[in-house]
């Protein structure tokens, strides 16, 4: 049991998380006096990074994330247009917020659609008005150039606190929908062999099919679910972006003699966005240590120990032609294959739960963590009423 709690952490999944440790969280403190909330600027970039590395994700399991050497880098796979907020208190940056654009489909046509995350905020001063402070500036930009109905946003399912507060409108805030459970399945990397493939079928490298074909097929088949990204042939070239750090030859295409049939991508987000382990109990530390045997005989990348990161790549682009089972199988196997000796530990492959793929997907041996998806909307628009029954994606690796 203790060596699945500590592989439930194995998600990169950036969250939008909301800390108030006092019993009683109604009873706020006043805004510190000299301190102020503005627009960040790239000044801030590294007090930015210092601020989020040390607020920890409270937990059996304390973890950080590492967003060196750019956190305005980092935020570029939540959209295409950000704003960032920060508290400043005397020199020293104390909180900041996020907010991004990006483009999705909903109910099968492209839209713009707001992200929320980032939210990091300081012990001393979470307990303040400062959470309201954020959300007033927020609002702010919404209305000055943000231009979207609605706003996603991510939180893990057993962040109880965080969850509380955005679904009863405290400190002021809208009130979140959940609009289902992301389930996130961390398989482990070892020697595994290629799947053998049927007649007509080829999996490829993306070069090999070229950045056009990828976004045309992207786009067809993800329209098919609520909330997939919309991908252009230059979003998936560019160095930066919504795409950072995915490569072309890391697309891996499925052909059916010479029609794309399926497409998944692994996607490396270390160089620019790494979790990092901040604490864990002492029997997991012993454990650490009793299965470091294990790890080398399965040729498998270490437990990592306080202060080190997971080395975890993403199952990205996940589109499949009337969603085969087989197809989606065979690329995640030889995704496997070539991760292997990657130095990662896991493959993080993220479904929502009533997603048709997750019948594949179970069946490898993986250890998994929920997070909610909440969807809200600052002009009073109900998307409950407005979506029609298609089945979620939403893109891990833009969280």
């Amino acid at each position: 049991m203790a060596l699945k709690q500590f592989f439930l952490i194995s998600c990169p999944v950036k969250t939008f998380i909301l800390k108030m440790t006092d019993k009683n969280k109604n009873h706020l403190r006043k805004f510190p006096s000299g301190t102020v909330v503005r627009e960040a600027r790239p000044e801030d970039d590294a007090q930015i990074c210092a601020l989020i590395r040390r607020n920890s994700m409270s937990g059996r399991i304390s973890l950080t994330t590492d967003c060196e050497p750019s956190f305005f880098s980092m935020i570029e796979v939540e959209g295409h247009a950000h704003r960032v907020a920060v508290a400043q208190s005397g020199r020293e940056i104390v909180g900041v917020a996020s907010m991004a654009r990006r483009r999705i489909f909903f109910n099968g046509q492209p839209e713009a659609f707001g992200y929320l995350g980032s939210l990091r905020i300081d012990a001393s001063f979470r307990n303040t008005t400062l959470l309201a402070r954020f959300y007033n500036i927020l609002k702010k930009w919404h209305k000055e150039d943000f231009g979207v109905r609605f706003y996603l946003s991510a939180i893990p399912q057993d962040n109880r606190i965080a969850r509380d507060t955005v679904t009863t409108g405290r400190a002021g805030m809208p009130v979140f929908h959940n609009t289902g459970i992301l389930y996130n399945a961390a398989i482990p990397l070892f020697k595994r062999p290629l799947p053998r493939l049927p007649d007509r079928i080829r999996i490829v490298r993306g070069s090999e099919v070229g950045a056009g074909p990828i976004a045309d097929f992207l786009n067809r088949v993800g329209s098919e679910k609520q909330f997939f990204p919309v991908y252009t042939a230059d979003d998936i070239l560019a160095a930066n972006g919504i795409l950072r750090g995915l490569h072309l030859d890391d697309f891996y295409v499925a052909l059916r003699d010479a029609k794309i049939t399926g497409i998944t991508a692994c996607w490396n987000q270390f160089p620019f966005r790494r979790i990092m382990i901040a604490d864990y109990p002492w029997y997991l530390q012993w454990l650490r240590r009793m299965s470091s045997p294990l790890a080398k005989l399965l040729h498998m990348a270490p437990i990592p120990g306080p202060g080190e990161p997971l080395y975890n790549a993403n199952a990205a682009c996940i589109a499949i032609e009337n969603n085969n089972q087989q197809i989606f199988d065979l690329l995640l196997k030889t995704i496997l294959h070539h991760e292997h000796h990657t130095g990662k530990a896991f493959l993080v492959v993220g479904l929502m739960t009533g997603d048709p793929l997750m019948r594949a997907l179970r069946n490898y041996l993986h250890l998994a963590t929920r997070t909610c998806v909440y969807v809200m909307s600052l002009d009073g628009f109900d998307i409950l009423s407005e979506r029609d029954g298609r089945i979620p994606y939403v893109e891990i690796g833009s969280l």
